[in-house]
């Protein structure tokens, strides 16, 4: 319940408020009388601002004072808008972990959390959604799928082991959304409801309408960026009067107010989308998901085919990892074969396809059976080069090639949008049509299968072609009704479809996830192969997945062919301990920029010596290791040069504590800037 001041009358009130010039701050003001036995945290009010009379902002009440500082007048709270609260004190609990945690600050916190329009002076403003999200108008359906064997096993030792977090590991295809719909209907049956998380808005339509046929839609909700902020508030007014039973939603959901909640379920947990990078506050979803069930008393369950390293290491050393080895009714897993693309270009062929490809292909589709070809990169080319004084295009802002994207003529940066349209010569020897486009995107691979299978429908699911409400459940759809014969895509094609008439995948550079300079990129590259290639096979015809490659010796490619996980993960697990890496560390990534290169450097360098000095005088040199300054690999971004510290804490709460310490004194020059990302999920 809301915390009210019925027993004990305060003086102030600390105010939330979102001011253009300033940003969001907190406040105090005297709360009038009248209005002391009402007001509570959470409430949306209005109070007056600056000098000007009269002028009246809208606020939020976080928290109760009888104190204020010496010298501060304040001013008295004008009304209270609405008796209801739109958030509680336990809602607000997990606020107040997040901003301490990730090192931010409460105000950006709660407008993160809040929709956006909860700012407007008026929420009656809010306008009805205009049309509903088309995964809603999916009908319930009598047929179940019956449990496995190996599935009714390991759904009853979930049950039965008592732990907060548990891993569900299951190859692809193993039927995992099985065994959380009977978690979900127990749960619901206790009287309580269900956070079901997913990495991508396309696989939360996916689970959605795979939910609704089994559980109806009279109390589902969704909650992520693309949905407006009309049904936001909608969803918002329905959780807060316990109308929703199971939401869905992508990152941003897990600080929806969901209440009495029993489960939370993330879906391919070990995806990076679940970690926002930018802006503050740089929150984990999953770390904030354990926090919440902590707070609520409700269990969480993590599920992957290929688990995140640390999750599976800690669910491994503390029995709560469930294992499904087997596919939904012993469907085999699909058959992997290389491609050395190195020994096509020997034979003559130049082109991105190989033989063996465009051959398969033509097989599949032939047999009214459907094909879904990987390339984790946007656009039409990787870069723009002058052929004649051999300059690439950069961005001028960023210190990285742009992106020359077909469909509008343009080159783009994918860091800051910056963007030049219809580009004809080069920017620095200005000769005319010296430019050639390198590498490999998406829109290139449309363009060049649409030469080479004419009468084929193609489709392309990426971000870039993403313009339209309900877009990307209308390509699903689609393609599950085989009104597409090629899905060409981005890693957002690699998770969660299950489409029983896909019998080929295609991965066009299976290289490329291996090749970042991260300590990830191993994990990275292995888990979008394996999770891509387990959409092929799927139904009664038997898979096929082809491995595109111009280095067929990397060790961890050959462990996707095999999609052998336990060993994949036995090698990286001895490289991530020899050198301190998660799980055996956390890192505490510190990055100072500047517009003045020697700057940001100089400041980086100040700030790496005297925290080096701070972690010696405490004897903790050896738990706590701090590596750098050092550019970072991409060293320009919007303008601004960056020079980044790791952390390496070997001492976790403790060691967490001592370093945020430290950095809240920190008082930097008002050209340089900070930014502390607390278990980083790349260190670029």
């Amino acid at each position: 319940m809301p915390e009210t001041v019925e027993n004990k009358e305060y003086k102030y009130a600390l105010c939330l408020v979102d001011i253009k010039v300033l940003g969001t701050r907190t406040f105090s003001y005297l709360i009038p009388d009248n209005l002391k036995k009402d007001i509570k945290i959470g409430q949306p009010v209005m109070v007056p601002f600056g000098f000007g009379k009269g002028r009246m902002i809208k606020a939020y009440i976080v928290g109760f004072s009888d104190y204020l500082e010496e010298g501060i007048k304040a001013k008295y709270i004008d009304e209270i808008l609405e008796n209801e609260a739109l958030f509680d004190l336990e809602y607000l609990k997990v606020l107040e972990w997040v901003a301490n945690y990730y090192f931010s600050d409460l105000p950006t916190v709660l407008k993160t959390a809040l929709p956006e329009k909860f700012f407007a002076k008026n929420l009656k403003n809010y306008r009805k959604p205009n049309k509903e999200l088309k995964v809603l108008k999916t009908r319930k359906t009598s047929k179940t799928n019956t449990l496995t064997e190996e599935q009714q096993k390991v759904y009853e030792d979930i049950k039965k082991v008592n732990a907060k977090t548990s891993l569900l590991y299951g190859i692809t295809g193993s039927g995992k959304t099985e065994i959380y719909f009977e978690l979900i209907e127990d749960t619901i049956n206790e009287g309580k409801n269900v956070l079901f998380l997913a990495p991508e808005i396309a696989l939360v339509s996916q689970l959605t309408n795979r939910t609704i046929k089994r559980f109806g839609k009279s109390s589902v909700g969704i909650w992520h960026s693309s949905i407006s902020e009309a049904e936001k508030y909608k969803v918002w007014q329905k959780l807060r009067n316990d109308e929703i039973k199971i939401l869905f939603g992508a990152r941003s959901s897990v600080f929806a107010p969901i209440k009495n909640l029993g489960l939370i379920i993330i879906d391919e947990e070990n995806d990076p989308a679940y970690k926002q990078t930018m802006p503050a506050p740089r929150y984990s979803a999953i770390e904030v998901a354990k926090k919440l069930a902590e707070l609520n008393g409700a269990r969480v369950i993590l599920g992957s085919a290929t688990p995140d390293i640390k999750s599976y290491y800690e669910a491994k050393n503390s029995n709560s990892l469930f294992i499904l080895n087997h596919r939904y009714n012993n469907a085999p897993l699909p058959k992997v074969q290389m491609v050395d693309m190195r020994l096509e270009r020997g034979l003559g062929n130049n082109g991105i396809f190989s033989k063996y490809l465009i051959d398969e292909i033509n097989k599949t589709v032939k047999n009214k059976n459907q094909v879904i070809l990987l390339i984790n990169r946007r656009g039409f080319s990787s870069y723009t080069q002058c052929l004649s004084c051999s300059t690439v295009v950069e961005c001028p802002k960023c210190a990285i090639p742009l992106i020359y994207h077909s469909a509008s003529n343009s080159h783009r940066c994918h860091y800051c949008n910056y963007e030049i349209k219809n580009l004809t010569k080069c920017p620095k020897c200005e000769e005319e049509g010296t430019l050639e486009n390198f590498g490999t995107g998406t829109q290139r691979v449309e363009e060049i299968a649409g030469k080479i299978f004419p009468d084929m429908k193609i489709q392309r699911l990426d971000s870039d072609n993403l313009t339209k409400k309900n877009e990307h459940f209308e390509i699903l759809d689609a393609f599950n009704k085989g009104e597409i014969d090629i899905l060409i895509g981005t890693q957002m094609i690699a998770k969660g479809l299950d489409n029983p008439n896909v019998t080929l995948v295609g991965v066009i550079n299976a290289d490329l996830s291996f090749n970042l300079p991260d300590f990830r990129s191993s994990e990275r590259g292995f888990s979008l192969l394996c999770q891509v290639a387990g959409r092929s096979g799927r139904g009664k015809e038997e898979g096929k997945v082809i491995f595109q490659t111009y280095n067929n010796s990397n060790i961890f490619l050959d462990k996707a062919r095999e999609q052998d996980y336990d060993s994949f993960f036995e090698n990286e697990i001895e490289i991530r301990e020899a050198f301190d890496y998660p799980p055996f560390s956390k890192i505490i990534r510190i990055i100072l920029s500047s517009d003045n290169n020697f700057r940001a450097e100089k400041s980086a360098m100040e700030i790496s010596m005297r925290l080096k000095d701070w972690i010696d005088k405490q004897s903790l040199s050896e738990r706590l290791i701090v590596m750098g300054p050092a550019p970072c690999v991409l060293e320009k971004i919007r303008g601004e040069y960056r020079f980044n510290l790791i952390v390496k804490n070997k001492l976790d709460e403790k060691g967490h504590n001592i370093i945020l310490s430290f950095l809240r004194k920190i008082i930097l020059p008002n050209d340089i800037k900070m930014v502390v990302d607390i278990d980083p999920m790349d260190i670029l």
